[in-house]
């Protein structure tokens, strides 16, 4: 009884609340992705073609090998000819990177693709965030084994590790990437659906 009397009539009295919670609670969402992005795509950016130590610089004068992180090798010899490749400044750019630029992106974009997730999918999200986050803990794996290697050159070092945690990393942002693109499109349809919805009445 007492269930049935509440209900109708928080609805009544609340003036709004749970409305108003709910808009504030997106617009704080929207402001914080807008954060991210503008974080992210500059250090994306930089990271890539921006700056001397970028993965562009260092293939550069690397004779057009590329860095792991992008152009992963399928073997620990394969690894060890890239760091070859790279000589001596092409390592200290990419340990530069490394200790710059790729310390922040793979928070950066786990913390995108999450906070896009729970905006488009709600509940449905609430366990997806495990995907962006096990795409960090990869991506970090992979950078502290690429410091060993690239500080121990040319001592062989865990280069066998490499290949496991690039495919780990590469297979978790592609997913990362197909989920957000799968949100976009649900949350798209539910506004059409909505605003149809209110049309007809």
């Amino acid at each position: 009884m007492r269930a049935h009397l509440d209900g109708p009539a928080t609805r009544r009295t609340g003036n709004g609340e749970p409305a108003v919670r709910g808009r504030a609670a997106r617009l704080v969402r929207g402001r914080v992705l807008a954060a991210l992005l503008a974080l992210l795509v500059p250090v994306l950016v930089l990271a890539n073609i921006g700056l001397p130590f970028s993965a562009a610089g260092i293939k550069e004068i690397s004779g057009g090998v590329g860095i792991l992180d992008l152009e992963p090798r399928d073997s620990a010899e394969g690894v060890r000819q890239a760091l070859d490749a790279y000589g001596e400044e092409g390592r200290e750019r990419y340990l530069l990177l490394l200790a710059t630029l790729d310390v922040l992106l793979p928070l950066l974009f786990a913390l995108t693709c999450a906070l896009v997730l729970a905006m488009t999918l709600g509940r449905a999200a609430r366990w997806l965030w495990a995907v962006p986050a096990a795409g960090m803990v990869a991506d970090y794996a992979e950078n502290v084994v690429l410091v060993i290697l690239l500080t121990g050159h040319p001592s062989p070092g865990p280069a066998g590790l490499m290949p496991a945690l690039t495919a780990v990393k590469s297979a978790a942002v592609m997913t990362d990437l197909l989920l957000v693109g799968v949100g976009l499109v649900y949350a798209a349809v539910r506004r059409i659906a909505r605003s149809r919805s209110r049309a007809a009445r």
